[in-house]
């Protein structure tokens, strides 16, 4: 009997040393970037306004749930886009040539059994395009500008959202308060009032 519990002693001290606890390490890893995507998945992104809009909900669609995992919504995530765009380059004449598109995008995610804000953010992404002297031409290369920029806000939220599952935060019962309009529901409605609305 002795000699077998040294024996298994013995095994155990061998796994550890060829790497069985760094195992359980990525196992366990494994096991929280899982529940994080389940999370993810579980997000219902609202329509967007406009052509930008339905650009980036679709980029975000791509983004949270990539496997398109059979999930049931827990939570509803929507977004206000505002663009601007600014002369980078200008020649002697004063005739611009190169254009760049700042995206600024602030979302919301809420709980759907609460309607409680759980996450809010503003993100912000800038692309560039020249400036031809075709006006139809300059149009496309703006659109494409809004896109990539569309495209690198949806991952910048996609990866706010993961850190915010991954820290394990909890979604609590809303208060009196929180149900008459939480504070970062006040300041979101103020914004949009105040211009911060769709883009084109």
């Amino acid at each position: 009997m002795l000699a077998r519990r040294l024996a298994i002693l013995g095994l155990i001290a061998g796994l550890g040393g060829c790497g069985f606890r760094p195992l359980l390490k990525q196992q366990a890893a494994a096991d929280a970037d899982q529940s994080v995507q389940t999370e993810l998945a579980a997000i219902e992104v609202e329509p967007g306004r406009g052509q930008l809009g339905q650009q980036l909900r679709n980029d975000l669609l791509d983004q949270l749930n990539p496997g398109a995992l059979p999930v049931a919504s827990r939570y509803r995530l929507s977004a206000q886009n505002q663009v601007t765009t600014n002369a980078l380059a200008i020649q002697i004449d004063a005739t611009i040539t190169r254009f760049i598109l700042t995206l600024r995008t602030r979302f919301q995610l809420r709980d759907e059994e609460s309607g409680k804000v759980v996450y809010a953010s503003t993100v912000s992404r800038t692309a560039s395009y020249n400036v031809v002297r075709q006006p139809y031409a300059v149009l496309v290369a703006e659109e494409d500008a809004q896109r990539r920029a569309a495209r690198e806000v949806s991952v910048d939220i996609r990866n706010l959202l993961a850190v915010h599952f991954a820290e394990g935060t909890t979604v609590a019962p809303p208060t009196a308060e929180e149900e008459a309009g939480s504070d970062l529901e006040r300041e979101f409605e103020e914004d949009l009032s105040e211009g911060f609305g769709p883009g084109t």
